[in-house]
């Protein structure tokens, strides 16, 4: 459907429309108020209210019976020729049938044809004769001379009485009809054809209470011209078109010059932020840039004062008035009260002031609390902070932000870090798996002594690199929390035996004597025990590697806090030349000649499988004492009975049930399907 907002010619048919239906309201209310007043009822129009035939007989009878030489008399007779043409009357001394006939005019209409219905009058004549009263007769001529006022109002009778019963619903349908229309000119009011949005005319663009008080202005002028004329039109005793249309005219007016108004508004409301374009929102933002500009000027000049003058010359105010204050309040008598009140409301905005600037100093002090604790993400919001605490928070704020672009920078460097060693490790791992089978097809076959021995080193070496391979895929999975974690109650004792037997051959071989210090009872910690033989995988590896031979290893498990304990005690065989802390790191190893085979990242591994379970792993060197220390939390989150501790037992070598981890040659095989 064509929208029709943007004609201009449809936008002025709905304004000439909207006249004429508001004109037609206005007119069935009167009418309608008219009909309820009895007027356009009678059967005739003779007969009807409406009818000003007693006019016209009044004026006969004040004519007939009045001194012919008084002014008035002649002014009666010029009024029945001029305003009543077309009444025939007839004057009676008491009743028509039995009285005299003092005067008629009915020798003047004889060949008339006459209005069907008369009217009747009785007028008392003071007692003059014997009857005591007059008696007119009045009737109408047909048709009637126009230009009268006897043809008025039959013509408005003639519109009135067919429409006496239906003017309540006209005045309904044409009030209907003009709000309507309305609604369209102000759904119009600002569109154009052929131009998208709203578009404002000449009249949007003046100032809105400017334009407001123009067009009030305009609108009572009409109002006042139009009451004026109707006044004019109701006072005259025969109708005049000139002021009937003077009077039709200036109330277009009136409902043209505010349709005017509301499309306007209309329009400003439609293009939003309409009050902007007013004279009193422009000088009231004149206003305010000046105040804001002394204010400024203000705090400029103060803002050149050190922060310790400006306290103490606010100090120096505030005394000074609150002494002023106390002085008027001591030799005031008649007003002391007010001065001791404004003293008491002084005193309040200082407290007020004082305290204001302490939740202030507050907050920046728990944020630089909140920084030193490591929480980088702490922020002060320093809407409404005074200007020296709101400068200083603002820097806290971009300390705060500067640590933490850095942390996430190096937290990104490790992140690449630990891609790139996935990456190249899983690279590496196919080459790799295909040269250990063609050196294990190799070793079946006859090959030179010489040969064979260099096969043996190509195994060895190729077998280092694919453990160095593994361990590396293994350390990034741990780091990056891409392990598969299921906790269940451990038996902590048994995994500890069976690990400890699966490297007793190992620990013989270097001599090393392990004393395990446990409980006759169970342990149980929250734990994944595929991962937790990970971690004492590594470390009795290391004290295979690493370990003095023929020294003790100590192995202690203990339960307290609620948490299970299992610590290892070594004697190292080469000098510890590193801190612990370096030794978590990876590839790192406790040789400084790195003579021993070893990639350097088993107690990092061990460290963030640790971490994974929700457990800790601290390392602690004393010497050439080294001493790994694990702990978890029990199942039951409480620490089991201490019973006493059995000295020197050694673990039986024992195999490791399948759900708690997974042997070498398990491994071994998992490994080969794998690949």
């Amino acid at each position: 459907m064509r929208d029709i907002r943007g004609s201009l010619a449809a936008k002025i048919a709905a304004a000439a429309l909207l006249v004429v239906l508001i004109g037609g309201a206005v007119l069935a209310v009167l009418g309608t108020t008219m009909v309820w007043r009895g007027f356009g009822t009678a059967e005739t129009y003779v007969m009807d209210d409406l009818c000003p035939i007693e006019g016209g007989m009044y004026c006969a009878l004040w004519m007939t019976t009045g001194d012919p030489s008084e002014a008035r008399v002649q002014d009666y007779a010029h009024e029945l020729e001029s305003g009543y043409q077309g009444l025939l009357w007839s004057i009676y001394d008491g009743d028509p049938d039995t009285g005299t006939l003092l005067a008629t005019n009915r020798d003047a209409y004889a060949s008339s044809p006459l209005l069907p219905g008369q009217r009747v009058l009785v007028a008392d004549n003071d007692g003059e004769t014997a009857q005591g009263y007059y008696t007119v007769v009045g009737q109408l001529t047909s048709p009637l001379p126009q230009g009268g006022s006897f043809a008025f109002y039959q013509a408005m009778y003639d519109i009135l009485h067919p429409l006496a019963g239906g003017l309540p619903l006209l005045t309904v349908l044409l009030a209907a009809a003009a709000v309507a229309d309305l609604v369209f000119l102000l759904s119009a009011a600002g569109h154009r054809r052929g131009t998208e949005g709203i578009v404002p005319n000449w009249q949007d663009r003046i100032p809105l209470d400017l334009y407001l008080l123009a067009g009030g202005l305009l609108f009572f002028a009409l109002l006042t011209v139009t009451m004026e004329t109707l006044s004019m039109v109701g006072y005259a005793s025969t109708p005049n078109l000139s002021y009937v249309t003077a009077a039709a005219c200036s109330a277009a007016g009136v409902i043209l010059s505010a349709l005017a108004v509301l499309m306007s508004l209309s329009t400003r409301v439609k293009l939003g932020k309409w009050w902007r374009n007013s004279l009193c929102y422009m000088l009231f933002r004149w206003v305010r840039r000046l105040w804001r500009r002394f204010l400024a000027g203000v705090r400029g000049l103060i803002g050149i004062l050190p922060m310790t003058w400006r306290t103490v010359m606010l100090a120096a105010g505030v005394l000074f008035l609150q002494l002023c204050l106390s002085l008027l309040s001591f030799h005031s008598y008649a007003n002391n009260g007010l001065f001791f009140l404004l003293l008491l409301a002084l005193d309040g905005a200082v407290i007020a002031g004082a305290a204001w600037l302490t939740v202030q100093a507050q907050k920046i002090r728990d944020e630089g609390r909140a920084l030193a604790e490591g929480n980088l993400e702490a922020k002060i919001d320093t809407h409404g902070m005074y200007r020296d605490l709101k400068a200083h928070a603002e820097n806290l704020n971009a300390i705060g932000q500067g640590l933490n672009r850095a942390v996430e920078q190096r937290m990104r460097s490790e992140r690449l870090k630990t891609e790139l060693i996935t990456n190249v490790s899983h690279d590496i791992k196919t080459p790799l798996t295909s040269i250990v089978n063609y050196v294990d097809l190799l070793e079946k076959e006859e090959l030179p002594e010489k040969a064979q021995e260099y096969l043996a080193v190509l195994d060895r070496q190729s077998r280092r690199l694919k453990k160095l391979t593994e361990d590396l895929v293994e350390a990034s999975k741990a780091s990056t929390g891409n392990v598969a974690v299921h906790l269940s109650p451990i038996l902590v004792n048994e995994i500890v035996h069976q690990a400890i037997g699966d490297y007793s051959e190992k620990l013989t071989a270097g001599k090393l004597e392990v004393i395990v210090n446990t409980y006759e009872g169970n342990l149980e910690a929250m734990a994944d025990g595929r991962l937790l033989w990970r971690v004492l995988d590594n470390l009795l590896g290391n004290v295979c590697k690493y370990a003095l031979a023929g020294t003790r290893v100590y192995v202690d498990l203990t339960a307290r806090d609620g948490r299970v304990y299992l610590s290892i005690k070594n004697i190292s065989r080469d000098p510890l030349n590193v801190s612990a802390q370096d030794l978590m790191e990876r590839f790192v190893r406790g040789d400084a000649s790195r003579h021993t085979e070893g990639s350097g990242l088993g107690l990092n591994i061990a460290k963030s499988l640790m971490d994974l379970m929700g457990g800790t792993f601290d390392l602690s060197v004393d010497g050439d004492l080294f001493k790994a220390q694990l702990s978890l939390p029990t199942s039951s989150g409480a620490a089991p009975p201490q019973p006493e501790p059995e000295e020197s037992r050694k673990a039986p070598p024992e195999e490791a049930p399948a759900e708690h981890h997974a042997g070498p040659l398990e491994k071994l095989r998992r490994l080969l399907l794998r690949e």
